[in-house]
């Protein structure tokens, strides 16, 4: 698997945490025990609840100063909610802005008015992931597995059905949850890869990927932080 450049000049939106196995299955892993019951059951009373309404993601429209260096972040209020029993956990997201994804596709002449659409999309959009639980002990961490976000757009004289995809989880950890170490806060990350205009067979995606250049990166994913404020 092809490892992406993903916010190289954003701090910030590296995950403070490495995960040593991605199998959840793997009872023989010697690097990882799959959690019980009770532990799911605790971490389930630690991250439920709506507590992040914070999203930041990467964005050359709104750049600040950091120890004289500049920081190409942005943030918005999002709705975000982790419900379930500890064992069928997923976390929903609500009023996600999805007009911020139309700056990480390329433009030319075949993408203009998809993109003027999705600027001026307004609707609220909601997309959910499966929470796994994967460690308690000596930090709480969990996988996230989001479904597809959908929106239609208006444009060309007629509705597209619009898709955007996650990276799934694998040997590079993409969609991931903690309480933080030090603020004790929950946040959350998700990795946008691609979109798809029409698609034709759902269960066999062919999408676009994201490709922008901020502050002179080139850049192929993009990655969103849910925080508590």
């Amino acid at each position: 698997m092809k490892k992406i450049k993903l916010f190289s000049m954003v701090a910030a939106f590296v995950a403070a945490f490495a995960f040593t196995s991605c199998n959840t299955g793997d009872d023989n892993n010697s690097y990882y025990q799959p959690l019980t019951q009770a532990e799911k059951q605790t971490c389930y009373l630690m991250t439920s609840g709506s507590r992040m309404n914070k999203l930041a993601y990467i964005s050359d429209e709104h750049v600040t100063l950091k120890d004289g260096k500049k920081e190409y972040v942005d943030t918005l209020d999002v709705a975000t909610s982790i419900y379930g029993d500890g064992k069928d956990t997923v976390m929903t997201v609500r009023d996600f802005p999805v007009k911020i994804l139309a700056r990480y596709i390329p433009e030319n002449a075949d993408t203009k008015e998809l993109k003027e659409a999705l600027k001026n999309y307004k609707m609220p959009v909601s997309f959910k992931s499966v929470v796994t639980y994967w460690t308690l002990t000596p930090a709480l961490q969990f996988l996230l597995t989001p479904e597809t976000i959908t929106v239609n757009l208006e444009y060309g004289g007629t509705t597209h059905k619009v898709n955007f995809y996650c990276y799934a989880n694998g040997y590079y950890i993409y969609n991931t949850g903690l309480i933080n170490s030090t603020s004790k806060k929950l946040e959350a990350y998700l990795t946008l890869y691609g979109y798809e205009v029409d698609p034709k067979d759902e269960k066999n995606p062919k999408p676009t990927t994201f490709n922008y250049n901020i502050a002179g990166e080139q850049s192929t994913g993009v990655r969103f932080k849910f925080f508590e404020p």
